[in-house]
This record gives structure tokens, sequence and C-alpha cells, in this order.
């Protein structure tokens, strides 16, 4: 049955844009995607040709800020997991891939402020990552949460 939620969403780190999958069928629609590697970016052209793909998200809470894009209803997205991954190096937020995590939170924070001006809900944030984000050395989940709350210090576990 489809129901009409009436929202939009950006999307980061897209891949094959599975919540795009899971969302239609609810209503909800994309308003851009940000996926860098070709293919994906090749699947999302073909399916959804009409969404824009901004590329790379480490831009885009600028140009949120600046008015170029639009603030969406959610931000979904799935920061590269081998930073945090117990398969992996754990290199944490030093590793390029876990910084985005951060670049992840710049952005939520940027398109919360752009709504404000115009008096809309803050945005809905949609995270997904491995479970080593939560024993990572360096508190990464910690810094995620503080950072989206506003925090200076990371939230620590006790």
């Amino acid at each position: 049955m489809k129901q009409n939620v009436n929202l939009r969403y950006g999307s980061v780190c897209s891949g094959i844009e599975a919540a795009s999958i899971a969302w239609e069928p609810l209503g909800m629609r994309p308003a851009w995607f940000a996926e860098i590697e070709p293919f994906p970016s090749a699947v999302l052209a073909h399916r959804w040709p009409h969404i824009a793909n901004l590329g790379d998200m480490t831009k885009l809470a600028k140009k949120v800020l600046a008015g170029e894009i639009e603030s969406p209803d959610v931000l979904v997205g799935g920061t590269p997991c081998q930073a945090f991954s117990i398969a992996g190096l754990r290199g944490g937020l030093d590793d390029e891939r876990g910084a985005l995590t951060l670049k992840y939170v710049e952005l939520a924070n940027a398109i919360d402020d752009k709504r404000s001006e115009s008096f809309l809900k803050p945005t809905v944030i949609v995270w997904e990552n491995v479970p080593g984000v939560l024993s990572s050395a360096d508190n990464a989940f910690g810094c995620f949460l503080a950072g989206l709350a506003g925090e200076d210090a990371p939230f620590e576990p006790g």
C-alpha cells in the first residue's frame, strides 16, 4: 500500500540508493544524492535521471548554507565503515574515510541552520555504520553525537 509521507531527503555515500528503494513506496522523494564512485553513480543516473548527484559530500555543507542546494527534511547516509570495522585497521577518525563521519555531522548541522532560517523543523538524520564505530579508540561515536548536539567535547560512554 502506497502512503504519502511527503518528505524529501538528501542522501550521502548513496551507493546504489537502498534508502530510495525502501522509501519510494512510502511517498518519500529524493532531493539529491551525493556519490563519488563510478558504478553506483551510473546506477543512480539510470534509475533516477532527474535527481542530481552532487558528488563529493565534503563540499555540500557550504552549498547548503549558501542556498545553492535544498535543505531536505531527512539526511540519510552510511559513511564508509573501513575505519571502524574490526575486519580492518581501525584507523578511526584519523582515517580519511572515518573522517567522513564528521563531515556528515557538519552537513547535518548546516541543513539545520538553513532550515531554522525558514522556521522549519530540524532535519531527521538516518546514519548507518558498523558496530565497531561504538568501540573505536578515538570514541568516534561520542564525537558524532557531540557534534550533533553542538558540544565541543565528545560524549563519553558511561
